[in-house]
Order: structure tokens, then C-alpha cells, then sequence
């Protein structure tokens, strides 16, 4: 099969497009920004079952937790605690293993991810690493990346408030529907 990338294009607007999901995250059950966080916002039950694993639970790290859907999800654990003032968080080993998986599992399925285990959020590794691992372990899945600098979403949500409600204001009903327009848009990009 192929892999095929795709740069600077936000994931969670394609998700429907594919029959499964790959995503990275922390033994912690951390699904809190970036591409993970709007995930569970569309997908709310990959939340739950994601909360169903124990708490930092270290014999996670390599394994997977498949939320059977349309799409498949499935959540790879890939890093313990992300903590960009430690340097990279993720452990390329567990990456292998739940690649290894995740192609036997999803043989000839569509399959998307983001550049998984390179975010602030699942692990900050290296993404040529990252790339090999993928190639040489996924190999038998229909793959597409989608690599992009995924934001914390306090940063994405301060950025459409600039866009939206900042600037003159001539009223306070202008003010009010700003403020509407902004509380929309945010429930539109699975930021609320």
C-alpha cells in the first residue's frame, strides 16, 4: 500500500473520509489539545473509553484501544507524561509495536493519521523516525498523514478571538454579536 501526506491541513475535517483513525497519546488518558482534543469532541466516545484505562498506567506504552465506529478509532499509547521542558516524551519502541498492530489489524482499510508522535500533545519525536517507522511497519494499510503545527487550543481559541471580536466597536450589540459569531465558530472547529 501507500502513504501518501498531506501538509498544513487541519485533520478533523477529513475524519469521515477514512475508515479508521489512528491517534497518539499518554498513558496519562491525556486527549486535551491539538488534533486529540478536537477528536473527542466530534467523537465523544473515544473519551470515555479512552477513561476507562487506568490513569498513567506505564504496561499501556505500546498498546493500542480500538473504539469500533464509523470511523474506527483507535488510540495509540505511544508516550508516558508529554512535557516539552523534558525534550521528547515519546517512546519509538511503543510506536513500532502498536504500527505492527495497528497494520494487521487495518490490512487494506483507508487509513488517516496526523504526523503521529511528533505534537506537543503525543510525544514530540522526530519526524523522520517517525516517517521510517511508518513505512516499515504500515506498510499493508491505504495511509495518509496529515502534518501540520497543531496548537494548544487556548492558542487557537485566542487566535479566532482576534480574528472575530477584536478590533472598533461602534456598539454594544455589535460587541454581542461578535461574541456570538466567536462562541459559533469555536462549537464549528471542536474547540468548546
Amino acid at each position: 500500500m501507500s502513504i501518501k501526506i498531506i501538509n498544513n491541513e487541519d485533520a478533523i475535517w477529513h475524519t469521515e473520509e477514512y475508515d479508521v483513525i489512528l491517534v497518539g497519546t499518554s498513558t496519562y488518558n491525556m486527549l486535551t489539545n491539538g488534533f486529540q482534543y478536537k477528536l473527542k469532541k466530534k467523537y465523544p466516545e473515544i473519551e470515555k473509553a479512552n477513561q476507562s484505562t487506568n490513569y498513567g498506567d506505564k504496561r499501556k506504552l505500546g498498546k493500542r484501544l480500538t473504539v469500533d465506529g464509523k470511523p474506527t478509532i483507535s488510540l495509540l499509547y505511544i508516550c508516558g507524561y508529554p512535557s516539552l521542558r523534558h525534550g521528547p516524551s515519546i517512546n519509538y519502541e511503543a510506536l513500532k509495536n502498536c504500527i505492527i498492530t495497528a497494520n494487521a489489524e487495518f490490512k487494506g482499510k483507508k487509513v488517516m493519521t496526523t504526523m503521529i508522535g511528533c505534537s506537543d500533545f503525543d510525544g514530540n519525536g522526530d519526524k523522520d523516525i517517525i516517517i521510517e517507522l511508518l513505512e516499515t511497519y504500515g506498510k499493508d494499510m491505504d495511509l495518509t498523514i496529515y502534518d501540520y503545527y497543531q496548537l494548544k487550543k487556548e492558542v487557537e481559541r485566542s487566535e479566532i478571538y482576534k480574528k472575530v471580536v477584536s478590533g472598533k466597536r461602534t456598539s454594544r450589540e455589535e460587541y454581542d454579536r461578535k461574541i456570538k459569531e466567536f462562541t459559533e465558530i469555536k462549537k464549528k472547529l471542536y474547540l468548546e
